[in-house]
């Protein structure tokens, strides 16, 4: 690796700490609001589903844990997906210097976004205990399902990231695109009724949902990953996938960014 690469590497955490307070600078709460404004929404849901419309249990789990279990890394992915997409214009700085490796701003993204889903898995196994869940090694698993999604996020990035510096409106795409995945991944609904069917089959395509799943399955259904090869192989051959399309793109039009943040 280069010299340059190297200390862009060592770069990495103090741009992902600084990424993480940049988004909030202008705000009296500041970083905070990271924080703040998914666990509100946790709150809202668990208000709504839990408490109005009392929501029947979910394969023996309260209603609010099934949903919190897939809610906290859909989040994350999300966060992944909108923020790398936009991260050679948020550092165009950075991608007209030739001495900093531009294929790491992706990564920045990612860090500064791991730095909050930590904050909520930890919240999760707060959950879990308030609901009297006692702690298991199994949910340590979660991290494995963190990295999976983080790894994905990565490679979408490198994809999304050049091309919505040529085509400014690829942002708002991956939002409408983000929503339509947020119903197609069973985070609301449960697809008990549908596990022999097509459509679940047609489901199980979406990466996201051996993530979800993944999580749901560890930490309330005390089922270890390996239990599920097929889905795993589904997943990480979809993810390297996307990762190497992703990268193809980002070298091909790596030459031409400069002139274009």
């Amino acid at each position: 690796m280069t010299v340059y690469g190297n200390n862009s590497i060592r770069m990495l955490p103090a741009l992902a700490r600084n990424d993480l307070r940049a988004r909030y600078s202008g705000s009296l709460l500041g970083v905070l609001w990271a924080f703040v404004l998914p666990w509100t929404t946790l709150m809202v849901f668990w208000y709504v589903f839990q408490q109005g419309f009392h929501n029947a249990p979910v394969r023996g789990a309260p209603y609010i844990l099934w949903f919190s279990a897939a809610y906290v890394p859909w989040i994350f992915f999300a966060d992944l997906v909108t923020s790398g997409c936009s991260c050679l214009l948020e550092y165009s700085f950075l991608v007209k210097k030739v001495c900093f490796n531009i294929y790491l701003l992706p990564a920045v993204k990612v860090l500064s976004a791991l730095f909050v889903h930590m904050f909520f898995i930890g919240f999760l196994f707060i959950m879990l205990l308030f609901y009297g869940y006692s702690f298991s090694p199994v949910y340590l698993q979660v991290f494995y399902y963190s990295f999976s999604a983080a790894v994905l996020g990565l490679g979408l990035s490198w994809l999304l990231s050049p091309l919505t510096v040529f085509f400014k409106d690829m942002g708002s795409i991956c939002n409408m695109l983000l929503q339509i995945g947020f119903w197609a991944t069973p985070i609301l609904w449960s697809t008990d009724a549908l596990e022999k069917g097509q459509t679940a089959r047609v489901l199980a395509l979406n990466p996201m949902y051996y993530v979800t799943q993944g999580y749901r399955d560890c930490l309330l259904s005390q089922k270890l990953f390996w239990h599920t090869p097929l889905a795993a192989v589904k997943f990480w051959t979809v993810t390297a996938a996307v990762g190497t399309v992703g990268r193809m793109i980002f070298s091909r039009l790596q030459p031409h960014l400069a002139d274009e943040v």
